[in-house]
Parts: C-alpha cells; structure tokens; sequence
C-alpha cells in the first residue's frame, strides 16, 4: 500500500472515530434530556401528594370537628370522614411517591413496574373511595335531619347554609377528583412511554 492510501485510510478511520464519538455523546445528552423529562413530568404527582399531606389533611382535621361542636351533630360521621381521607392520604403516598433519584438510575424497569403498580392500584382506589364518599354524605345527611335542633331558628338556617355548600362543595370535590384522576393516570402511562423508549434505543444500541 503506497503512502498516499495509507494515509487516506488513517484520516478515514480519525473520521470515523470522532463521529463515533460525537454519536455516544449525543445518545448521552438525550438520554439524560428524557430522564430529566420524565422526573419532571411526574413531579406535578410528587407536589400533589406534598400539598395533600401538609394542606389537604390538616385542614379535614381541624374543620370537621366543628360541626359536631357547632351544631350538635353526631360524631361518628366526622371521624368516619377523617379516618377516610387519613387512609387515602397514607395510601396515597406509598403507592404514588416516586423519588427524583428512580428516574435517573441505569436501570429503569423497577420503576416502570412501580408506576405500572401505581396506574393499577391508584384504579382500585377510585372504584372503592368514590363509593365510601357518596355512602358517607347520605350518612352525614341522615344524621343532620336526626341531630339538627329544630328550636332555635338561627342555628338551623346556619346549618341549611352549611348543608348546601356542603352539598356543592360535594360535587365540586368530586369532580375535582376524577378529572385529577384522569390527569395522574395519563402523567403516569406518558412516564412508561419514555422509559420504554429509552430501554428499546439501549437495546438497539447493545
């Protein structure tokens, strides 16, 4: 081989290596640019589960109470409401909690079967906590007419004022719920998407 092909062939191959290079680079940055996205994508689940368990729960402990204290009424609804929304809470949290550091290990597929397990179990939980609520509202309605003092007017006009936002406060709370529902479930498969995506170029490229 003369000295002008050798050479040729030497550039070709320094060519090829800094393309190669580039290439691995590049897979490097998308790979941590979809991670990062997907770490971003469910955090908005991460800050729910936060303002729930600061937020959402305490003001459940410290309302409720009041209207048994205020009104007289029973307070067998008021704890049965706030062992409720307590269970959710916890159940919530184990189920739903994903640390930022699960997203950007080398391997993906115990989170995938984690958001896989939360997508199934978050179902069960809407199918079993929507007719608690509803069983427990007719409960709380049952006890106001029982419990209400019918005597003095001004208590029962506050109490019908309460039962009325109650009530649409009700249907509000609900449909908040399946529409959130709705949203964490797609925020969730979108997650499974991109880990799936991720794992196939890494197939592809081994």
């Amino acid at each position: 081989m003369n000295p002008q092909a050798s050479n040729t062939l030497e550039e070709m191959r320094r060519q090829m290596a800094i393309l190669q290079e580039k290439l691995h680079n590049e897979t490097i940055v998308n790979d941590r640019l979809l991670r990062e996205s997907m770490k971003h994508s469910y955090s908005s689940i991460n800050r729910f589960l936060s303002v729930e368990a600061t937020i959402l729960m305490p003001v459940i402990i410290f309302v409720f109470p009041l209207l048994p204290l205020i009104f007289h009424l029973s307070w067998g609804p008021v704890i049965a409401i706030i062992l409720l929304c307590l269970a959710d809470t916890i159940f919530d949290y184990k189920v739903n909690h994903i640390k930022d550091e699960a997203f950007m290990t080398d391997d993906l597929i115990p989170t995938a079967l984690r958001l896989q397990r939360a997508k199934r179990l978050s179902a069960l939980q809407m199918l079993v906590s929507l007719p608690l609520t509803l069983l427990w509202f007719v409960w709380f309605i049952i006890d106001f007419f029982l419990s209400i003092n019918y005597d003095s007017e001004a208590l029962t006009s506050a109490a019908w004022g309460g039962l009325t936002g109650g009530c649409i406060g009700l249907v509000c709370g609900l449909i908040f719920a399946i529409q959130l529902y709705h949203k964490q479930q797609k925020t969730r498969q979108q997650v499974i998407d991109q880990i799936n995506d991720l794992m196939a170029e890494d197939t592809l490229e081994s």
